[in-house]
């Protein structure tokens, strides 16, 4: 059930909207690397040409990182999404056609099966997603691997039938087609009873990990406090504890403030300048403050939103290029006081969210050849959408672990 004064509707439709971004992103994460690369092979001087190159190479791990931070986030919306449609499903059948559907989607598998336990001859019904007829419907348990897992209630990840001694052809075939590799968990209900058992068939690369089996057993507890619900029950919001512990699982795995660290770093590296700053924007008192701070040696740096290059920016949201920091008005030199470094080049672009709200902005100082060129320019540019990104998914992470808290409360 919901918590009362919570509108999940309206969240959830909000996580629809974000998810579809996710994905799209998913994609662009590949081609920002081309772009890097491309940059790499320049005409600058060799030495130069080199270090780009081997830049370039080197942030494959900060967008190996975001792709899977990407990945694991749209695993949790699914995950919302699950709880959101089986809870809201009325009709019998059709909620049994969502498990299946739901279960492939998860893992990405290419069919699945719910095999029904008649809780008085314990034998197994099984259903397949919009079948016409079913061969085999009823079998007595501890045969094929279905059986297996209904009497020994254990996950069972088959990835050759052939040399597995539960598989059993005439049941765990039939119901689809040639398996090639299955995953089966049990559904128990309150009791701890076997009520069903969920088998996967045929993942679409490769075999089913260790990931998937995680998944798949926590879709399961999930699936088993609905999959024979009452029509007549009201459609109130459930969610199994073991659904909200791996939910929470998955999304402390998100180390985000490490993921903006290390883009940071690379930052500079990549343009090969001193240092580079991350300032978000502190709407509620007008302030930019210190996200990320290469080298400054102070936990924290808060000014004005009006102040100095990175406060202009902030403000007009125009990226800024400047040679000589202290021939220019806008320079704060409050900074460099207070932390004894010297300025001299300055790179500034803003931070988006997706509506294009300013939400803070990326700065790179001193570059250690000359000046910051429109190449530079182009990469701080995209730098600044990759880091608005992180900052747009680990706030729904945020929103994601709340609304996952006030679940567990009810």
């Amino acid at each position: 059930m919901s918590k009362k004064g919570f509108n999940f509707q309206s969240w959830y439709e909000e996580t629809l909207v974000e998810k579809t971004r996710l994905e799209a992103e998913l994609a662009r994460v590949s081609k920002l690397s081309e772009v890097l690369s491309s940059l790499g092979t320049s005409d600058r001087n060799r030495k130069l040409q080199q270090t780009g190159e081997l830049s370039a190479v080197m942030l494959d791990k900060e967008f190996d990182q975001l792709s899977t931070l990407n990945k694991k986030i749209q695993v949790l919306y699914f995950l919302i999404d699950t709880i959101r449609s089986l809870s809201a499903e009325t009709n019998p059948t059709q909620r049994q056609n969502l498990i299946l559907e739901k279960a492939t989607e998860l893992v990405d598998a290419d069919k699945s099966a719910l095999y029904l336990v008649d809780a008085n001859t314990s034998h197994l019904k099984v259903k397949v997603k919009d079948a016409e007829k079913l061969e085999i419907d009823d079998f007595p348990p501890n045969v094929g691997v279905a059986g297996y897992v209904a009497s020994s209630g254990r996950t069972l990840n088959v990835s050759d039938p052939s040399k597995n001694q539960h598989f059993y052809s005439e049941i765990d075939e039939k119901p689809v087609y040639r398996v090639k590799n299955m995953l089966s968990t049990p559904l128990r209900n309150e009791e701890g009873n076997i009520i069903a058992v969920l088998e996967i068939f045929n993942k679409n690369n490769g075999s089913f990990t260790s990931e998937d089996e995680y998944l798949l057993q926590a879709f399961a507890a999930q699936a088993s406090m609905v999959v024979n619900k009452d029509t007549s029950e009201s459609s109130e919001l459930i969610v199994s504890k073991t659904m909200l512990l791996i939910m929470k699982a998955l999304a402390s795995g998100l180390d985000t403030d490490n993921l903006l660290q290390s883009l940071m770093k690379k930052t500079s590296l990549v343009m090969n300048a001193d240092r580079s700053t991350l300032f978000l924007i502190d709407f509620s008192t007008r302030e930019l403050w210190s996200k990320v701070a290469e080298g400054t040696g102070i936990n924290e740096i808060r000014f004005p939103m009006e102040l100095g290059i990175a406060g202009y920016v902030a403000t007009k949201g125009e990226l800024v290029n400047i040679p000589d920091a202290y021939q220019d008005p806008r320079f704060n030199k409050e900074i460099d006081i207070k932390t004894g470094y010297y300025t001299r080049t300055i790179l500034c672009a803003p931070i988006r969210n997706d509506v294009g709200k300013i939400i803070g902005v990326m700065q790179v100082l001193n570059k250690k050849e000359g000046i910051f060129d429109e190449k530079d320019e182009r990469l701080i540019g995209a730098f600044a959408t990759q880091v608005g990104k992180v900052l747009k998914s680990a706030q729904f992470l945020i929103n994601l672990i709340t609304i996952m808290e006030q679940m567990g409360e009810s």
